[in-house]
């Protein structure tokens, strides 16, 4: 808080909120331009233009944050859910090929498996980790099949359902980190606004104080 005494030795404190104190600043802001806007345009201070368009830019970057960061925790819930699926899919895709290539293992990479090339577990087909590593497999393994006469297609697991489940996961992506950014930049805007809004408050109040003081003398 910032605190403002009078100089004629009154025990009286005026306590402003910081900028960082967004809650404590945006209500004493709007308790101000109630009172302002209360009083004929002549009796207002110079600085209550100024605090009401930062006021309501504060309150629409607010409403934007909350709101984006409702669509990021639903993006990121339903990210869960994907890539469970996904994982079920891949150990699906890689029991298949598996089976397929048993004798030529190597055959998988085509699908964008990887392949153990040494070692003790050499011509073991991988299984992709992480959500990065297994969009990259999908990836893969639709543009191969799609390559492929229908007929030749695997059945299982049906191309068009994986080819749904990484458009779903990818498109869930998207929109989670659109609506983190979006929230940081409605964060720093409002952050901004607020840094406006200590300032110009406390102008004010020196003005307030100022005329207080005048009118007494």
């Amino acid at each position: 808080m910032i605190r403002i005494q009078y100089t004629n030795h009154s025990t009286h404190r005026i306590v402003l909120p910081y900028k960082t104190q967004k809650h404590e600043l945006l209500t004493l802001a709007q308790a101000f331009v109630a009172q302002e806007n209360s009083l004929p345009p002549e009796k207002r201070t110079r600085y209550t233009a100024s605090i009401e368009t930062a006021l309501t830019a504060a309150l629409a970057n607010q409403t934007a944050s909350a709101a984006q960061e409702v669509s990021r925790k639903s993006a990121s819930e339903t990210l869960k859910r994907l890539d469970a699926a996904a994982r079920t899919t891949i150990s699906q895709i890689r029991s298949l090929m598996e089976g397929r290539f048993a004798y030529n293992p190597e055959q998988a990479q085509t699908w964008g498996f990887f392949v153990r090339q040494s070692g003790r577990g050499a011509g073991n087909i991988l299984t992709p980790r992480g959500r990065e590593e297994i969009i990259t497999c999908l990836n893969q393994y639709i543009t191969t099949e799609e390559a492929r006469p229908i007929g030749e297609q695997f059945a299982e697991p049906p191309l068009n359902e994986v080819i749904a489940l990484r458009n779903e996961l990818v498109q869930n992506l998207h929109q989670r980190d659109q609506s983190r950014q979006e929230r940081l930049t409605q964060n720093a805007a409002l952050d901004e606004a607020c840094t406006t809004l200590a300032k110009e408050l406390r102008l004010a109040l020196t003005a307030l104080l100022l005329n207080y003081q005048g009118n007494r003398n």
